[in-house]
């Protein structure tokens, strides 16, 4: 089984075209400097697939994590 990778983001960009999606995942560098500054992110994976791969990835999701909420206040009622 070839391996895959195994990334770690804490941001993203999402642009669509007429034909696909991309999804650009980020990671934060921390600047080191107390201060205002500017976030510097680095991307460290992009994923492109077609558009009603998006829906269905977007359905998906939103579902998961209503389920995931309702699952969350369920256990904060018990206790």
């Amino acid at each position: 089984m070839p391996d895959h990778p195994d990334v770690y983001a804490d941001g993203f960009s999402l642009t669509a075209g007429p034909f696909g999606v991309t999804l650009t995942l980020t990671l934060s560098q921390p600047s080191g400097e107390p201060g205002p500054h500017e976030d510097v992110t680095e991307p460290v994976a992009r994923v492109r697939f077609g558009r009603e791969l998006a829906k269905v990835l977007a359905d998906s999701l939103g579902q998961m994590l209503a389920a995931a909420a309702q699952q969350q206040a369920a256990s904060t009622v018990k206790h």
